[in-house]
């Protein structure tokens, strides 16, 4: 157990003096097979979502650990502040979480778990984000301190009332990605911890695809595409990937599994109250569901004939959880809660598994 990300501390802390790690980095073993992800050949299918990575020191500690397509934390057109500390906790739930469980009860754990592979979290944030004026030129840091097979997403988001409609937002925002030196792009549609609606756009079809349309407008033909989702029921999801589709290039999920997370006298576990009360889940009691996501994803894609790239997150805690993700249909896999307790995750999916022996759902 190392913990990367201090949850002790505040977010502005850990975006100042973050990353914390502490062990040698071992040589990877000789990649047998590139991984084709668009017009990139990667060393693997090994990344971190949208989340843990603050910025550009992080983006480089976890590519020299293997983390072969590190996602930059989501960034906005305007700043945006975090909410306060904590923004992390220990849940204390054994049990997998389906989609019956969004909007139920949860306690937090009072310790931490002996194990990276057994914990569940919180997570509230509500989505921060530094000014253009910084993101914009450390973007391209973090690009150049990538090693070749490594390519980076930049994850974006629409902000309410900034003198723009939403939709026009988030197109303002990728294009300005874009021109920091984005490669691909990953919209941000799912996110249970903002109060101003931006966060729930997975589950709204029509709105979702005409925000799409505008990023698509904004940033090109050529750029890739992905749009970040929460948890929906098979057929609400064959919808937005229909209505998706003629715009974007990926779909990925599951981020969190939203709950109401109290302290052991009843009162919400975050302050400053219960306006925090329900926050995202992620880590261990999210790995059923967010393979089951994968799994109806890879069907709709088979059912409607379609070409686009399959983002499995979600829960994957250990390197057999990342191989049985591919296995499920998942063209790449991400994983960021165990990575902020275990920054080997991926050496050991490395050592573990031989990129060419991928056997895949057919």
């Amino acid at each position: 157990m190392q913990e990367i990300y201090k949850i002790d501390k505040s977010y502005e802390w850990n975006y100042e003096h973050g990353p914390t790690f502490e062990g040698e980095i071992s040589a990877r073993p000789e990649i047998q097979k590139k991984t084709k992800l668009w017009d990139f050949e990667l060393n693997s299918p090994i990344g971190i979502p949208a989340g843990p990575l603050l910025n550009s020191r992080w983006i480089e500690l976890y590519g020299k650990l293997g983390f072969d397509i590190p996602v930059y934390k989501t960034v906005r057109t305007v700043e945006w502040k975090s909410h306060p500390e904590p923004n992390c906790v220990y849940v204390d739930m054994q049990s997998q979480l389906t989609e019956k469980d969004v909007g139920g009860e949860a306690k937090v754990l009072l310790h931490a778990p002996k194990k990276p592979e057994d914990i569940t979290i919180t997570n509230s944030f509500g989505v921060p984000s530094q000014a253009p004026t910084v993101w914009m030129p450390d973007i391209g840091k973090a690009n150049n301190a990538l090693s070749d097979g490594q390519v980076m997403i930049v994850s974006i988001m629409g902000t309410p009332d900034v003198g723009r409609e939403l939709p026009d937002d988030y197109g303002r925002c990728a294009k300005m990605a874009v021109e920091a030196g984005a490669k691909i792009i990953e919209a941000n549609y799912s996110c249970p911890n903002v109060c101003t609606g931006e966060g729930m756009l997975f589950r709204d079809a029509e709105t979702s695809s005409q925000i799409s349309k505008k990023i698509r407008e904004a940033i090109g033909p050529s750029v890739p595409f992905l749009i970040k989702m929460g948890l929906l029921p098979p057929d609400k999801l064959e919808e937005v990937v229909r209505t998706n589709l003629p715009y974007v290039d990926g779909f990925a999920g599951i981020n969190t599994v939203a709950m109401n997370v109290r302290k052991p006298d009843g009162s919400p576990a975050l302050p400053p109250g219960k306006e925090r009360l329900r926050t995202g889940l992620c880590g261990h009691a999210i790995h059923s569901a967010g393979s089951h996501f994968t799994q109806n994803l890879f069907h709709i894609k088979k059912k409607l004939g379609a070409d686009f790239v399959i983002c499995g997150v979600g829960g994957m805690m250990t390197a057999e959880d990342l191989h049985g993700r591919l296995q499920n249909g998942a063209d790449i896999v991400m994983s960021a809660t165990v990575a902020m307790w275990d920054p080997f995750l991926a050496q050991k999916f490395h050592e573990l598994i031989n990129p060419s022996s991928y056997t895949r759902m057919q």
